[in-house]
């Protein structure tokens, strides 16, 4: 059954949001060659002149070139499927984004990647190579040749790449880990062991460092070291513990995610996602719950341009827009979950983080009927969600539909 759920209460937003969660979750998810085909269409669009544009990357306003919607559509797609591992997927979408946008070094370095993952270590180097013609000093081409040369056993060459890409950015932590690897794989292990040391004095909340330094320890027989590693990480994983004064959730990977983008690391978080197999889409959702507004809109907006119909990305939009008083975008969002809800779902459900978020706009906006009927009954316990940003949101909508009761 279709709910009319009013969000044009007192010009709140001028519109009707008509969907239900059970419309969303019932429709299957299309797969990602399915998405690929009609936008291979796009690479064939005649661009304009290309002007400078100024963009918001990691909290910095930088200017850089002009970039067609098409290219990040087809970017996106390809970020996605290489998150799920899907690697022929990410191949052929980040080869088409190149087409409409060869001069990106960023493209032809997640090719190179994908490339590299796929056996094809000739075709990766050559993609690599194209990327440092087009941009000599992009870190990325040298830390993702490294660890293609590192996964071919070349460790001389895959250490001279990431020197020099730890010399262009010193403060990325996956750049000193991967480091510290190939040092570890040359038989340099004190030096591996003495690099991540210095890792976790400068991050000391990097789970990533602390598991890797106590990994390197065990190797040595380090047992003092091991022990205080081991220790740190269980500090690291209790729910409470602190990052800049904030609660950051329990769970190892997500926690890391979260911590960065508490920091306004979203480049950061974008790789720390893909290894935690997060979608680009709950990167967006899991910033509008920490409150990162700016973080939520730029990952939502990138992963709409890929799927106009990802649940997931427009509740993050339309969450982040209300919180930041955007009303036009609140209703574009609204308008797009509904044409997406009325074309028989979106491509993948929301999550359920992604739910609790939205009925909490709805409560702000409408009332606790309306939230209610999109959470439909029962009310969700406040208790049980999967990790700890899930359960801290659940508890307060929780408290909020219930008036505060247990």
């Amino acid at each position: 059954m279709r709910v009319a759920v009013p969000l044009s209460a007192a010009r709140r937003a001028p519109r009707v949001f008509l969907a239900t969660f059970a419309e969303i979750a019932a429709h299957a998810a299309l797969t990602a060659l399915t998405a690929l085909a009609p936008l291979t269409a796009l690479t064939s669009i005649a661009g304009c002149a290309a002007p400078r544009v100024a963009r918001s990357i990691d909290g910095q306003i930088i200017e850089g070139r002009y970039i067609a919607a098409h290219a990040y559509a087809l970017y996106a797609i390809g970020a996605e499927a290489e998150a799920r591992g899907d690697l022929a997927t990410a191949l052929e979408a980040y080869e088409l984004a190149e087409d409409g946008d060869p001069d990106s070094a960023d493209i032809w370095t997640r090719i190179g990647s994908v490339r590299c993952r796929l056996g094809r270590g000739e075709a990766a180097g050559a993609a690599f190579e194209r990327a440092r013609a087009i941009e000599p000093d992009y870190e990325p081409a040298y830390r993702e040749q490294a660890r293609c040369d590192l996964s071919a056993g070349r460790l001389e060459a895959a250490l001279g790449r990431i020197d020099r890409a730890i010399v262009l950015d010193p403060d990325r932590d996956d750049g000193a880990l991967l480091r510290a690897e190939i040092l570890r794989r040359l038989g340099r292990t004190d030096d591996a062991r003495l690099a991540l040391r210095a890792l976790v004095v400068r991050r000391p909340w990097s789970t990533e460092a602390w598991r890797a330094l106590h990994a390197a320890a065990i190797e040595a027989g380090d047992r003092a070291v091991a022990e205080q590693a081991a220790r740190r990480l269980l500090e690291l994983a209790a729910p409470g513990a602190a990052v800049l004064g904030r609660r950051t959730p329990s769970g190892g990977q997500l926690a890391e995610v979260d911590e960065a983008l508490v920091l306004g690391e979203l480049r950061r978080a974008r790789r720390l996602a893909r290894d935690a197999a997060l979608t680009p889409a709950e990167v967006a959702v899991r910033a509008a719950a920490l409150g990162r507004l700016g973080e939520a809109r730029e990952q939502a907006e990138l992963v709409s341009a890929a799927d106009p119909a990802s649940a997931e990305a427009l509740v993050a939009l339309a969450v982040a827009a209300d919180l930041s008083g955007d009303l036009d975008a609140l209703t574009r969002a609204c308008d797009a979950l509904d044409l997406s809800a009325a074309a028989g779902g979106p491509t993948v459900a929301p999550s359920r983080l992604a739910r609790l978020l939205f009925a909490e706009l709805l409560f702000r906006r409408v009332g606790r009927d309306a939230a209610l009927t999109w959470l439909g009954p029962p009310l969700p316990p406040a208790l049980g969600a999967p990790d700890a940003l899930s359960q801290e949101v659940e508890r307060r909508v929780h408290r909020e539909l219930t008036g505060g009761a247990p």
